[in-house]
C-alpha cells in the first residue's frame, strides 16, 4: 500500500504492512473496528492533519477557503450556486443511512490515496466506496422510496478507518472518499432527484495523537481538577515533533487544534453537564488546563458520572476535545458552517451527543439553523444519536428538561438544541427481543 504520489506525500514505510498491522489490532466486527485504533497507523498519522488554511496542494479536497491559518475564521463557499431549500417537514421522509467505504465504488483510483487499509476479501478493511460510486446509485435509493440520504462522516481517517468516526480534520475531505467537486456531483444529484443529503458529524472526539503522562500503554484513571501528584494529566504527542505541524502555536499533532500543558490554577469548566437520569451537574473545583483544546482529564470508563462521560477520552483511543470552551466551539462552528456552504449539505446527523457538553449545543445548534437559513434552507436537519435513557436525552431535545423539570413548564435556560434524535437502546431492547427471544426485554426502558 502506499498514498499517492503527490506534492508533500511519500510512500508508506515498508513496515506498515497489512501483517504488522494486524499484530496489533484484528477488530472481528464493525463495531469493534469503531472501537479500536489501528497501532500501525500512528507514525503517519500526524501526516493526515494538513487540512486547515487553503492551499492549491488541499484545494481538491478542502471545504474552508480561508487562507490565513485562523480556525474560528474557516469558512465555505460555491459561487454562483443555487441552495437547496428544506424539506416541508423532516419527519415525513423515508431516509436511507449507509456507510460510504461499504456500499458502492465509483472511482477505484482513490482506494488507497491516502494510506493502506483497501481490502474487500476482508470485512474489518477498507471497501473502496466513495462520493462517485454512490451518485451512481441514487436513483436505485429513490426508487426504493427513499427521500434521504444519510451517510458516513466525511473528513480524513488514519489507515483503516473505514466507518470515518476517528477524524483527524474538520475541513479535509478524505481522500479515499472523493474530491470536494464529486461530493457538490453527490448533492446535485440528489437534489435532482428530489433526494436531501444528511452528513453524520462527529464533535466530541478525533484520532488518537495523544497519550497521558505515564500511560502510553495503559488505561489512565479520570481526574478532574487535583493536585500534584494527581492533578489532570499532561498530554504527550504519541508521533516525533519532525512529523508534527507548523501552527500559530508551534508544533502540534492537529493543525487546527491544539494541546497546552500550562495549568491554570483557577480555571473551571463550563456547564450545567447532565448525567444518565437528566441530572445537572455542576463544576465545583478549579484548575485545569484551559488554554488546551482537548481534555486532560484520563479516559472514559464509568458512563454514569457525568463529568467523566463529557470529559474521558472515549474507548481510551479518540482525543476529546474541550467542547465546553468558547474557544473551541468557534472552530467547530466555522468548519461546520463552511461543510454545508461549500457542498450544499441538508442535514447533520450527530454522532455521541450524549458526551458532548450541552453549553456547546446550545451555541452550535442555533448557529447552524440560522446559517443554513441564511443560503434559504429554513428547516436544516439537526437529530443525534441517542443511546441513553430518555431522562438523558430529555436533556438535549428542543430546549431541554432536566430531571426536575418533568411535568413541568420550565425548561432549560437558552436556545433549541436537537430536533430530535434516533434511540438506539430502543432498537437494541426490540432486537433482543425479537432475534434472540427475550420477550422480558419487548418494553424496553420505562418511558
Amino acid at each position: 500500500s502506499s498514498i499517492a504520489q503527490e506534492p508533500g506525500w511519500s510512500k508508506v514505510p515498508p513496515s506498515l504492512t497489512r501483517a504488522a498491522s494486524q499484530q496489533y489490532c484484528r477488530p472481528s466486527s464493525c463495531v469493534m473496528a469503531k472501537l479500536c485504533l489501528n497501532l500501525s497507523a500512528l507514525a503517519l498519522a500526524a501526516r493526515l492533519g494538513a487540512a486547515a488554511p487553503h492551499t492549491p496542494e488541499n484545494a481538491p479536497w478542502n471545504v474552508n477557503f480561508e487562507k490565513t491559518h485562523r480556525p474560528h475564521e474557516y469558512y465555505g463557499e460555491w459561487p454562483g450556486h443555487e441552495y437547496h431549500p428544506s424539506p416541508a417537514d423532516w419527519r415525513s421522509l423515508s431516509i436511507y443511512q449507509l456507510l460510504t467505504d461499504r456500499f458502492a465504488d465509483g472511482n477505484p483510483r482513490n482506494n488507497e490515496a491516502l494510506m493502506g487499509g483497501f481490502d474487500v476479501r476482508d470485512m474489518t478493511y477498507r471497501h473502496g466506496g466513495d462520493f462517485a460510486g454512490l451518485t451512481q446509485k441514487l436513483p436505485y435509493i429513490r426508487g426504493l422510496g427513499c427521500e434521504a440520504i444519510w451517510i458516513s462522516p466525511v473528513f480524513q481517517n488514519g489507515e483503516n478507518m473505514y466507518h470515518q468516526y476517528a477524524q483527524h480534520d474538520f475541513t479535509l475531505l478524505d481522500r479515499r472518499l472523493g474530491t470536494l467537486e464529486e461530493l457538490r456531483n453527490l448533492t446535485s444529484a440528489a437534489h435532482k432527484l428530489g433526494m436531501y443529503v444528511i452528513i453524520d458529524v462527529v464533535m466530541n472526539h478525533m484520532g488518537n495523537e495523544f497519550f497521558f503522562e505515564g500511560h502510553q500503554y495503559d488505561a489512565a484513571p479520570f481526574r478532574m481538577h487535583g493536585s500534584d501528584p494527581n492533578k489532570e494529566y499532561h498530554l504527550v504527542p504519541r508521533g516525533p515533533e519532525d512529523g508534527q505541524f507548523d501552527t500559530p502555536v508551534g508544533k502540534q499533532p492537529y493543525m487546527d487544534f491544539w494541546y497546552n500543558n500550562t495549568w491554570d490554577k483557577d480555571a473551571k469548566y463550563n456547564g450545567p453537564v447532565y448525567g444518565q437520569y437528566g441530572e445537572a451537574a455542576y463544576d465545583t473545583g478549579k484548575g485545569t488546563y484551559d488554554g488546551s483544546d482537548f481534555h486532560h482529564n484520563g479516559d472514559l470508563k464509568d458512563y454514569f458520572k457525568a463529568w467523566e462521560i463529557h470529559n474521558g477520552k472515549i474507548y481510551g483511543s479518540m482525543d476529546d476535545l474541550r467542547l465546553e470552551h468558547p474557544r473551541v466551539m468557534d472552530k467547530y462552528i466555522a468548519m461546520t458552517k463552511a461543510l454545508i456552504a461549500s457542498a450544499d449539505i441538508d442535514g447533520f446527523r450527530v454522532d455521541t451527543p450524549m458526551q458532548v457538553p450541552l453549553p456547546f449545543f446550545k451555541k452550535w445548534a442555533p448557529a447552524m439553523r440560522d446559517f443554513a437559513a441564511s443560503l434559504g434552507k429554513e428547516r436544516f436537519g439537526i437529530f443525534g444519536e441517542f443511546y441513553v435513557t430518555s431522562a438523558r436525552y430529555a436533556t438535549m431535545t428542543g430546549r431541554g428538561k432536566d430531571l426536575n423539570m418533568w411535568g413541568t413548564d420550565s425548561f432549560i435556560d437558552g436556545p433549541a438544541t436537537l430536533k430530535g434524535g434516533i434511540v438506539y437502546s430502543y432498537y437494541w431492547y426490540t432486537f433482543s427481543a425479537m432475534v434472540h427471544n427475550m420477550p422480558d426485554l419487548a418494553d424496553g426502558f420505562p418511558l
